[in-house]
């Protein structure tokens, strides 16, 4: 007689479920480093626009020119912004999945843990079994030589 979990039915589900929150954790970091990077690039961005007007400032700039520069460092860092507030809802999704992952992890590992605990308990009732039957077998055995012997 082979060893049937009763619960392996709800422990696979759960396995699926576990599996299921780790690929959307791995989602949300994906999407939570796409935010950083964007963030970083602005950066670089108006790094790259500040040295420009540093290097105009001995020119004289038209005033389009410097309407420009003004518009596009203002869309810079509104678009900064935008991408901070992201990064931070993100950041949240993350956890919120991250302790998902580590709800459906501690619910498969109380499951694992039943099926441990209900193996090792069939396992020695099975030795005990066993035990019982080569008891019998010896018994047999033994008094069939006594009858021989009479």
């Amino acid at each position: 007689m082979a060893f049937s979990f009763r619960l392996q039915k709800i422990l696979e589900y759960r396995e699926k479920q576990k599996k299921l929150a780790q690929e959307e954790l791995a989602v949300s970091q994906m999407e939570l480093q796409a935010i950083q990077d964007e963030l970083a690039r602005l950066e670089r961005e108006e790094e790259k626009l500040l040295q420009y007007q540093r290097k105009s400032q001995h020119r004289a700039l038209e005033p389009l020119t410097l309407f420009s520069i003004e518009n596009y460092r203002f869309f810079l860092q509104e678009s900064y912004q935008n991408n901070l507030q992201a990064l931070e809802e993100q950041e949240k999704k993350v956890e919120e999945k991250r302790h998902a992952v580590v709800e459906c992890w501690r619910s498969c590992q109380v499951l694992e843990k039943l099926k441990e605990n209900a193996a090792y308990k069939f396992f020695q009732e099975e030795k005990i079994r066993e035990q019982h039957l080569n008891d019998e077998i010896s018994l047999y055995g033994y008094f069939r030589k006594e009858r021989q012997l009479f």
